[in-house]
């Protein structure tokens, strides 16, 4: 943070929002706890209420009456217990509830912040489900969303934003999609997780990492980058940088630049429109003094301003909320062994500490898992089971050098230090998941999960140009997910930086792609100056975009499945042989040998990039084969959480058969069958493009007559026709 935030930092405000109390707090998390205490530590609770109660009976934390138990037991949650679950505001009592008892008992509770308290702070709400907004409503919930949206109509109207998209109280749809993105409930959300909310207050006084022994809990993990950082530094930073966003949100509510109830996305785009407009006042002021022969100099408020709101845009380096950062870190649940065992060894010894305890990345089949020799477990098993497939609650007991996993069945000792021994009983690594949120199926699975309904085999060349022997869909992915790893090579092109891998099986050998791109910001500011709020770059896009094509009836996306190669999970498709990207095809002149075809193939392309809102089809991402059928590639910047259909005016004509699956798309099928790559919210945000793609093309439809918008796809491909 720069000057001018730090200035505001130090400003009368912080007594208010900041405690003394708290700062004394965090400092005594950093001090170790006698080894005779137990430790019991869970991981991401996500709202299910009723498995962190059983796992907390059985663990011995809480009684019966769900009181607290054991008064030589310090429990610490790693973060993580709020969205998706549909009980989050039950789960955030019983703990706030449980620390008070355990201080009186002579226990001891540790909350952690993790990804998704900070994101439900700072006004983050992508994976905040209906269900958890209504858990907040009242009596007067609808009433007051109404007010609400009243508010924001009159906020839209004024003077300042006028032909800035303003709202009319007399647009019914607009209207109705507002009403949709802040359900009853939502006002009443962001009020108790406000500075001054109940759960607010609350949140702000909790840690991000705390250290118990030689045992360090966090979240996420601490990246060698930031191993320079001791505990307290990290916890006084992003407590700063939480208080600093409340501060500059109130800042902007008293300049009604917004409304209180604005998301982190809304709160950021007011600030960049502030920004350009206030830029563009004083470059008018300057010029206009020039042509008078004199000098602009602007007064100290509005420069101070004008720093306050670059230093706020600049979020996306805060500790909190960076991909790397401690909250976010996924590096320990994704390094290879040999490799990570080093990094983690150097991690450790900067903090002079043994084990690192963390959650944020789930583990297949819902087990807790040590790895690097027992210096890092992964505590997250996907407690949300009707989320994460095969989660179950669970905990990580650590007593007397101790370290077993508790389960509601079962418990395991994964560590004795007295011993040095691990099980040899104890399940393997998992796959884990590299993108929060989501499911993958892996080459571990025993059962990977079906594929869509078996479609009329495609013609495959292996490297030499030979047909590979594979009759459907199935087979191909079959030998994607089973075949040996011959070769690892980079392609050299791509910001997804993918590799392309040779593999072999039974004498058959077939190249496929590699993407492990997994990014995620807040706020993402790119080299054309364009922001994009909640950018997601990710491979699991690429096996999501297949099995969507397949739903509905196309076969233009080449399958693909999710791997570990390397070390490392991604996405792993098909190489598509012998093809040349568009870019090639204009770089040389080329032209289709039957243009009718190529057009129709076009049509379905920008139908489809609108229904994932695909924000990268550049011309490296469209392949042709020898028969000129355009193949469409890498999706990794795709599927994102806006309903609008952007470029509408290229549906001008649309496939029959893709309008019909379109019209009949459900969206309980297609959360069956996207749940292990998507989000939720990215789901519904399908669905519901889907619906407004039906909409243009039906109304385009009554304007130009049937005839002249739907068409067939030519069922027979043109006659081979070399394209190098």
């Amino acid at each position: 943070m720069r000057n001018a935030l730090i200035r505001m930092l130090r400003g009368r405000l912080v007594g208010a929002l900041i405690p003394a109390l708290v700062v004394l707090l965090w400092a005594g998390l950093g001090s170790a706890v006698a080894d005779s205490r137990r430790v019991v530590a869970i991981g991401d609770i996500h709202g299910d209420y009723d498995a962190l109660v059983a796992i907390l009976k059985e663990a011995g934390v809480i009684d019966a009456a769900r009181r607290w138990n054991d008064p030589n037991t310090t429990l610490v949650q790693t973060g993580d217990f709020l969205d998706r679950g549909p009980r989050m505001r039950e789960v955030t009592e019983l703990l706030m509830t449980l620390e008070k008892q355990a201080a009186r008992k002579g226990g001891q509770v540790i909350v952690l912040l993790g990804n998704h308290e900070v994101m439900n702070l700072l006004g983050d709400l992508r994976y905040v489900t209906r269900e958890n907004f209504a858990e907040f409503a009242g009596r007067k919930a609808e009433k007051r969303q109404r007010s609400a949206y009243q508010a924001y109509v009159k906020f839209r109207a004024a003077p300042a934003r006028a032909g800035a998209g303003a709202t009319s109280a007399h647009n019914p749809a607009a209207e109705q999609e507002w009403m949709d993105a802040h359900p009853p409930g939502f006002i009443e959300h962001r009020e108790v997780f406000g500075p001054t909310g109940r759960y607010g207050r609350w949140l702000r006084g909790r840690p991000s990492v705390a250290r118990i022994g030689d045992v360090v809990f966090l979240h996420g993990g601490i990246s060698p980058d930031f191993a320079s950082l001791n505990i307290e530094t990290i916890n006084q930073r992003i407590r700063d940088e939480i208080r600093a966003f409340d501060i500059v949100k109130r800042y902007l509510e008293q300049r009604k630049l917004i409304l209180p109830f604005f998301t982190l996305g809304e709160v950021v785009a007011a600030v960049q429109s502030e920004l350009e407009t206030r830029k563009a006042e004083l470059q008018l002021r300057t010029a206009e003094a020039v042509q008078a022969g004199k000098t602009y100099v602007p007064v100290a408020e509005e420069k101070r301003h004008l720093e306050l709101l670059e230093d706020f845009l600049g979020l996306a380096s805060w500790l909190s909320i960076r991909a790397d950062g401690p909250l976010w870190f996924r590096g320990y649940a994704e390094w290879p062994e040999e490799a990570g065992a080093t990094q983690v060894a150097s991690v450790l010894g900067s903090y002079a500490a043994a084990h690192f305890v963390v959650g944020h990345t789930p583990q297949r089949n819902g087990r807790i898992q040590p790895r690097f020799g027992g210096k890092v477990f992964l505590i997250d098993t996907g407690m949300l089971a009707s989320f994460y497939a095969g989660g179950r609650p669970a905990a990580l007991e650590i007593r007397d050098g101790r370290f077993t996993a508790i389960y509601l069945d079962q418990r395991v000792v994964l560590l004795d230090r007295r011993s040095g021994a691990t099980p040899a009983s104890q399940p393997a690594l998992s796959s884990a998941m590299a993108s929060h949120g989501n499911w993958p199926a892996d080459i571990g699975q025993e059962n990977p999960p079906a594929s869509s309904a078996a479609k009329p085999a495609r013609v495959w060349l292996d490297p030499d140009g030979n047909p590979l022997p594979f009759t459907s869909d199935e087979e191909v992915m079959e030998f994607l997910h089973t075949a040996r790893v011959v070769r690892i090579r980079e392609i050299g092109q791509g910001i997804t930086r993918p590799k392309r891998v040779l593999l072999e099986k039974d004498g058959i050998r077939m190249n496929a792609v590699f993407r492990d791109l997994n990014e995620e910001k807040a706020i993402a500011q790119f080299v054309t100056g364009r922001t994009e709020v909640g950018f997601r770059d990710s491979y699991l896009f690429e096996p999501a975009a297949y099995e969507l094509s397949r739903l509905l009836g196309l076969d233009n996306v080449p399958p693909a499945i999710v791997r570990r190669i390397d070390g490392k999970s991604g996405s792993l498709q098909i190489w598509v042989e012998k093809a040349m990207t568009e870019g090639n095809r204009k770089q040389k002149g080329l032209q289709p040998p039957d243009p009718e075809y190529w057009n129709q193939q076009m049509y379905v392309m920008h139908h489809f990039d609108r229904l994932i809102y695909n924000t990268d089809r550049n011309l490296g991402n469209v392949l042709i084969d020898p028969n000129w059928k355009a193949w469409m590639i890498d999706h990794t910047r795709a599927f994102r959480l806006q309903t609008d259909i952007t470029d509408a005016d290229k549906i001008v004509k649309c496939e029959r058969t893709f309008l019909e699956k379109l019209k009949t798309l459900d969206e309980v099928t297609l959360k069956q069958r996207l749940k292990p790559y998507l989000r939720s919210s990215e789901i519904t945000a399908v669905f519901k493009r889907a619906r407004k793609v039906v909409e243009l093309i039906e109304k385009l439809i009554q304007e130009r007559g049937e005839e002249n918008v739907l068409y067939t796809l030519k069922s027979q491909e043109p006659a081979l026709a070399p394209v190098h």
